[in-house]
């Protein structure tokens, strides 16, 4: 894998996922789902080839991270084309996409936190707060999400406790990113496009609770601004691997 494989899975990427847009707001479809698979093996490439020329601990598990959310997004897909597995597809979805985040959080804190700053790390109470604050952000924004969903509009049924603990691994990544840059004086450039990458994911997901339960449905504007966020998210946390 080399930087070849980079400038030729990008704009792949962008024709599939333009593609499978097309098809989604037409309805759901196998077609669909097949475009949709394809688009994430276009962001999975370019982050196999991002650690095949920088290979890290941290940017495998960023990797790792990806393809999990992008199997998140395969049954997410199939729920709705199987009704009858429709339950089991979203829980697995969401487990996908949580894996996904948690992976993200363990790669951001094995290169910011772990080498060779272990002692002075858990001694400082400063840098303590780097992580504690995104814990308790998390925590905060799954805690409303739980308890004052409905007032939002938001009908989660029986995915609340999934949605709950999905909503957490969610926000303590983007928190946590947000308190790294901080912590770095944002002068780390993986870091910054790191973060970029996971704000448009939070978009790209505020968007989609919309979609799943709420009232968006799958309208054609929520489609396209669900996707695009998510597979530009997708594409700068892989890129991101290469400045690791």
């Amino acid at each position: 894998m080399t930087m070849g494989m980079i400038y030729v899975a990008t704009p792949a990427l962008v024709v599939f996922a333009i593609w499978f847009m097309a098809e989604r707001i037409k309805g759901f479809s196998k077609k669909d789902v097949v475009l949709k698979m394809l688009a994430a093996l276009c962001f999975v490439i370019v982050g196999i080839s991002a650690v095949c020329l920088h290979p890290t601990l941290p940017g495998v598990l960023l990797l790792c991270g990806g393809i999990c959310g992008a199997l998140g997004d395969l049954f997410l897909g199939l729920s709705h084309l199987d009704k009858t597995k429709k339950r089991k597809n979203m829980f697995l979805g969401f487990v996908g996409f949580g894996l996904g985040h948690l992976l993200f959080c363990i790669g951001l804190i094995l290169k910011f936190v772990m080498p060779g700053e272990v002692q002075t790390y858990f001694q400082s109470l400063t840098h303590w707060c780097y992580l504690l604050v995104p814990v308790l952000i998390g925590a905060t924004f799954s805690t409303v999400l739980g308890v004052f969903g409905k007032k939002m509009g938001l009908h989660f049924g029986r995915y609340l406790p999934v949605v709950v603990i999905y909503g957490f691994l969610l926000s303590f990544s983007v928190a946590l990113a947000i308190s790294l840059n901080i912590m770095t004086g944002f002068c780390d450039l993986q870091l910054k496009i790191f973060s970029a990458g996971i704000l448009l994911f939070i978009i790209s997901d505020g968007i989609l609770s919309r979609m799943y339960f709420g009232k968006l449905g799958n309208a054609p504007g929520a489609v396209i601004w669900n996707h695009v966020t998510y597979y530009v998210a997708q594409w700068f946390i892989a890129i991101s691997i290469l400045y690791i």
